[in-house]
Formats: C-alpha cells, sequence, structure tokens
C-alpha cells in the first residue's frame, strides 16, 4: 500500500522543465536489479515504509537519476528535509542536505525565509530545487526562486545561477 503525505507529495513528481534545461538532457538508464535499502528506511509490523523518526514514507524505488531513492520527509508545518540513498549500494549521499528546511527556517541573501521543493525524475540526473519564500505571507504574495542542478560523482553541481521566479505550465517547453 502507497501512502502519500499531502503537504510534501508535489516534490516527489517532476512535472516541470525549463526552457534552459530539460530532464532528457540528463537522461540516464534506470537501474533494474535488486534493491539495496539503507538503514533509514524499514518497514513496520504492518508492512508500512517508515523513515528512521518513524514517519510514513514512500516505498523505496528507483525514483532520481537512475538508481537513487530521494525521499522528502516532513517535520513539521514548513519544516522538511530530503534523504538520498542509492538502491544499488544501499549508500546514503548527505549532499541533499543542502535543500532541508528546519527550525529556524532557513533565509535567502536577501532575508527572505523559504521552503525548497525538488522535481526531480527517474531517469535524469537534473533537479530543480524551487525556494518558496515567505511561507507566513499570504498565498497571493508568495514568491518563489528557482535553480538548476545536476547530480554528478555524488553531489549536486549548479547549473544556473538562482533564477528570481520559476517555471509554471505556460513556460515549460513541449
Amino acid at each position: 500500500m502507497s501512502v502519500f503525505l499531502p503537504a510534501i507529495a508535489p516534490a516527489q513528481v517532476a512535472t516541470k522543465e525549463s526552457p534552459q534545461f530539460s530532464f532528457k538532457q540528463f537522461h540516464v538508464p534506470i537501474y533494474q536489479g535488486p534493491l539495496k535499502v539503507s538503514a533509514n528506511a524499514h518497514k513496520d509490523s504492518q508492512g508500512a515504509w517508515r523513515d528512521d523518526h518513524n514517519k510514513l514514507v514512500e516505498p523505496p524505488e528507483v525514483n532520481f537519476a537512475g538508481q537513487y531513492y530521494l525521499e522528502v520527509h516532513s517535520c513539521g508545518t514548513g519544516c522538511r528535509y530530503y534523504t538520498l540513498n542509492s538502491l544499488l549500494s544501499g549508500r546514503e549521499y548527505r549532499d541533499i542536505s543542502m535543500f532541508d528546511a528546519g527550525d529556524p527556517p532557513p533565509r535567502t541573501k536577501d532575508g527572505h525565509t523559504y521552503v525548497p521543493i525538488l522535481f526531480f525524475k527517474p531517469d535524469s540526473r537534473l533537479l530543480i530545487a524551487q525556494y518558496n519564500l515567505d511561507q507566513s505571507a499570504p498565498v497571493e504574495q508568495n514568491m518563489c526562486r528557482q535553480r538548476y542542478y545536476v547530480f554528478q560523482n555524488g553531489s549536486f553541481r549548479p547549473l544556473s545561477k538562482t533564477l528570481m521566479s520559476c517555471t509554471n505550465e505556460e513556460n515549460e517547453p513541449e
């Protein structure tokens, strides 16, 4: 049985591309062999998957860069952290923590608090980070910034500077 956490499910479904960078540009084949799950994910007695804080998570599956399980974890309202594990080796990659948002919330260079949302696909090394600013402001006043990264040699390399707006369905390439 799949369990979705509604507040964080959008980070697990990559639907956006940039006119400058596309998921297809960083295509990789998807690993099809046996999965090696790291210690930070386990099944409970009812068969549900849980993280190392005993919160429900999606079952481990290749969802990023051909062999990785990139998972978002909620730690409360406006608080989230990410884990990245190779399902080929079971190794955990700590570089993903650069996208975490805890308490106190992270701030941009110009002082805005933000919550990062990651967009990714199973067959691509491209990662799109959207930074939703000032979560305490009314929704219509929220701002968004965006940056593109490629996962290469075990770490995230920026492909762009931080853009002052985020892509949406209207400017997504065909």
